[in-house]
């Protein structure tokens, strides 16, 4: 980007941006030269018509003023006829032989008795005219200096461009030191004034006249007087209301206040600012000014990128910040490195410029310590941004990738669902791209190579995906997620260094790059997207000290995955859109909502994407990506998940069944072979874990889910995971399973499975592997001892509860009980009671030899053994419900 528009594209040594024969200066030269020369054409225009209408006009007042000055002082004419008049009357006395003597007193008395006053309106006319017209000839005097003072503005342009940028930039601070322009600017109003005072004395004068006369004078001077008022008043009133529009009608006087508000207000914004320091380079400090001049002129993109650019150069000190701050530098230049195209040309240098420049408004400190995870920088003044909602009809939720051609009517429905998601995406960029900007002209923000290339991507990632919507293509949106995973990568190694805002913007453009990926790519493809964000995700610190990338982060990315695999039930008020589309809007609504409601469901999010992925057998995952998927797995609150925007509940069974009609497929009795491999181990434990972390109702009310195929599935992994070592979390999900089974709040749980239980005992062949277990010879410190404790609790709970519901007839239960007594026959309840009892007393006494901690539904199974035990005769005697999980 070359500031000159040369095609040749040249940089500086590094640190010499801002030496003399730095770039920046013949760029200077160019713009200031052009500048300059509109600036002082237009004065010179102004003043040439100041010039036109003052001679003019003191030509015409000149005319006016000669003849009414003659009312200033007495008439000579005047005095004359009066003095006839008395020469009159003497002689009609001396005609008419008047003998009365002629009184001399009054023969030399003066013809009036009183001096010479000029009448008020006289005076007041004259004192308006001469007015005028010496305010006429002054301005005209002025013009002819100031056209002075724009030649020699313009002179003396010759040498090198650094000499001519210095020369240049002090006479325009003298320019706006003495306020030069504004002087121009309000030099009309005196000719406006001067001829106000001419039409006011000319209405009076005309009324001394003749008032009928006057009327049509004074109509015409009221009118351009209110004209002249409103163009002047109207202006500064209505600019501050409406700040979409400029106001057509103005005045000298009006451009004038507006230009010194203008002013003001921008030497306010910092009020808070620390003192400024006095800068001892005169040469640098000029630098500076015409830096800022440069920027703020804002000539051409060339000429504002290569100022930027030149920033790099600068000393950062606090008045030097403040100079270039005040053009709206730091906001342009973090807008221009976010932006950056990592694949043009010389990206690597330009790169590196931005960056030095963007350090170079920021003090070397550390972000307060006290910054929340998600905090907003944009919500601290408690103010939303909303991206704008469509209002395009309902649309059907299908894919936007359809076969060419088709009828018209097709065609213009996916143009029209075409054109609203890029308006959606566009909305969202503009959001994204505002506090983001927001966020990096704040104090906490630190401008190093890895927070750049994460905010980059978080704003960027709108663009790639209008891209690939209107090509067709994946390609650089592909090579933007895989450069966010690289750079998720380096962090989780220590290797990068992300500050927590930094990670959450990285996230939503990670979010924003799978709407577009998802949309046309193979489930299988899709769900290893997705698994390769999670497993950046870990809560184990390294060496180092830096905190891992906390799954929480995951969220959005995680709901936006479900959401385009599959038609999720919506909001009643939602109307259901493309999943690209909806996809969209779930991303722009907690892009402009407040921070702290994507942190409450993000839980809720990660389970409903870790759900889909376990949903369907075309995700193709592996052993390791299911225990991936249990180690990310989050409760939360189960009773209180938050809902999802444009999602019901999560507790709508629509949702769930999808997920756990696919863990029913794998844990199928075709596929019980699931505990017998370590590797298909792991994938036993991510379906416990899932079935651990959800509710037991969702179950319940699915009715394609068989309660009694979970609980024997669950008894085969207590008794065939390992109780130690990196599995023994697989069995604590499953006695934690087996408790919530047995809660007694909820005694109907059990009553749901008893008809169906035995026929999947005996397709697990539970009861053998029961009776194994119970009878495995071991000691209190056995790592064994909890599976052959609960081997032993469990079977004897199963044939009590058989006994006490009357179901030792029936076929299944009589198979399966058969295996456990070695009697082709159990209808003998003495029998099994007595197997039962015997199981009770081992239960017990193991029990009692040890002291290790139990878990939780051992010690319930154990209270449920003591109180049969205790009663008088085990064949009245009722078996408890287990207590409730705590």
């Amino acid at each position: 980007m070359v500031g000159d528009g040369d095609t040749k594209e040249e940089f500086d040594e590094y640190g010499a941006e801002l030496e003399p024969e730095a770039r920046v200066w013949k760029t200077y030269v160019s713009v200031a030269d052009k500048f300059d020369k509109e600036q002082v054409d237009g004065w010179n225009s102004s003043l040439d018509v100041t010039l036109i209408f003052a001679g003019i006009f003191t030509a015409i007042c000149t005319a006016f003023v000669i003849e009414s000055a003659k009312s200033l002082k007495e008439d000579p004419a005047e005095t004359a006829a009066r003095r006839l008049d008395q020469i009159t009357q003497i002689l009609l006395v001396a005609h008419a032989n008047d003998s009365s003597p002629l009184n001399a007193t009054e023969i030399g008395a003066p013809i009036s008795p009183d001096p010479f006053l000029p009448r008020t309106v006289d005076v007041c006319i004259n004192a308006l005219w001469f007015f005028s017209l010496i305010l006429s000839a002054a301005v005209a005097l002025l013009a002819m200096l100031a056209k002075e003072w724009c030649y020699l503005f313009m002179s003396g342009r010759t040498g090198d461009p650094w000499s001519q940028t210095t020369m240049r930039q002090r006479r325009w601070k003298g320019i706006e030191t003495w306020k030069m322009e504004e002087f121009i600017m309000f030099l009309p109003s005196f000719i406006h004034l001067a001829v106000l005072s001419f039409a006011v004395g000319l209405c009076i004068y005309l009324g001394d006249l003749n008032w009928r006369v006057a009327i049509l004078a004074v109509v015409v001077t009221v009118g351009s007087l209110l004209v002249y008022a409103a163009s002047t008043f109207l202006p500064l009133l209505k600019q501050r209301d409406q700040l979409d529009l400029i106001y057509p009608y103005s005045t000298s006087i009006s451009r004038l206040v507006d230009r010194i508000w203008k002013n003001n207000k921008s030497d306010q914004r910092d009020d808070g600012e620390t003192t400024l320091k006095q800068d001892s380079e005169q040469t640098g400090h000029i630098a500076l000014e015409a830096l800022s001049w440069l920027i703020k002129t804002r000539e051409d993109s060339n000429s504002t990128d290569t100022a930027l650019q030149a920033i790099a150069g600068a000393d950062p000190d606090d008045k030097n910040r403040e100079i270039l701050k005040n053009s709206g530098a730091h906001k342009m230049v973090s807008r221009r490195l976010i932006a950056l195209d990592s694949y043009s040309k010389n990206y690597e240098q330009i790169s590196d410029l931005y960056t030095r420049a963007l350090s170079f408004f920021f003090q070397p400190t550390q972000p307060s310590p006290t910054t929340s995870l998600y905090d907003n920088p944009t919500e601290k003044s408690g103010r939303r941004e909303e991206v704008p909602q469509s209002t395009a009809p309902t649309l059907s939720p299908t894919s936007l990738k359809g076969e060419v051609g088709g009828d018209q009517a097709s065609t213009q429905q996916k143009n029209l669902k075409k054109r609203e998601l890029q308006k959606k995406i566009r909305s969202l960029r503009d959001v994204i791209n505002k506090q983001i900007t927001a966020y990096t002209s704040n104090r906490i923000f630190l401008p190093t190579t890895d927070n750049i290339q994460a905010l980059s991507i978080g704003s960027t990632a709108a663009s790639h995906c209008l891209r690939s919507l209107a090509q067709g293509k994946q390609t650089h949106t592909q090579k933007q997620f895989d450069t966010a995973i690289d750079l998720l990568e380096s962090y989780k190694n220590g290797q990068a260094h992300l500050n927590e805002h930094e990670i959450d913007y990285l996230m939503k453009g990670t979010a924003m790059l799978l709407t577009s990926l998802l949309a046309n790519c193979t489930p299988d493809a899709g769900a290893q997207c997705v698994l390769k964000l999670i497993k950046k995700a870990d809560t184990v610190e390294i060496e180092s000290g830096q905190k891992q990338l906390q799954l929480g982060y995951l969220g959005l990315p995680l709901v936006v995955y479900a959401l385009s695999r599959h038609d999720y039930p919506p909001w009643d008020e939602y109307h259901l859109r493309s999943r690209e589309e909806r996809a969209i809007d779930i991303v722009a609504h907690y892009v402009s909502c407040p921070s702290e409601e994507l942190h409450h469901a993000a839980s809720t999010m990660i389970n409903l994407g870790l759900l889909e992925l376990l949903s369907e057998p075309e995700y193709k995952l592996n052993s390791k990506d299911f225990k991936t998927i249990s180690e990310a797995f989050d409760a939360g609150d189960r009773a209180h998940q938050t809902r999802i925007y444009t999602l019901p509940s999560l507790s709508n069974t629509d949702i769930y069944s999808r997920s756990l009609t696919g863990i029913i497929k794998l844990i199928s009795d075709d596929q019980h072979h699931l505990l017998d491999d370590k590797d298909t181990k792991d994938v036993a434990i991510a379906c416990l874990t899932v079935l651990n972390r959800t509710r037991l109702d969702h179950w319940q009310a699915d009715a394609s889910i068989s309660l009694g195929q979970l609980y024997a599935f669950v008894i085969e992994c207590v008794l065939k995971i390992p109780p130690s070592g990196p599995e023994a979390y697989g069995q604590n999900s499953a006695l934690d399973l087996m408790q919530e089974f047995h809660n007694q709040n909820h005694p109907e749980r059990i009553q749901n499975l008893m008809p169906d239980l035995a026929y999947w005992m005996n397709k697990r062949d539970v009861f053998t592997k029961l009776k194994k277990a119970a009878r495995r010879q071991g000691t209190s410190s056995d790592i064994n001892e909890a599976g052959r404790l609960f081997a032993t609790g469990q079977a004897w709970l199963l044939i009590n509860r058989a006994i006490k519901s009357g179901l030792v007839g029936h076929e299944d239960w009589r198979k399966s009980l058969s295996s456990f007594v070695g009697s082709e026959s159990v209808s003998d309840l003495g029998e099994l009671e007595e197997e039962g009892n015997h199981l009770a007393e081992q239960f017990q006494k193991e029990w009692e030899q040890s002291v290790a901690l139990r878990h939780p539904y051992l010690r319930d199974l154990y209270r449920s053994v003591s109180s049969v035990s205790s009663k008088p005769s085990s064949s009245s005697a009722t078996i408890p419900l287990l207590s409730p999980e705590s």
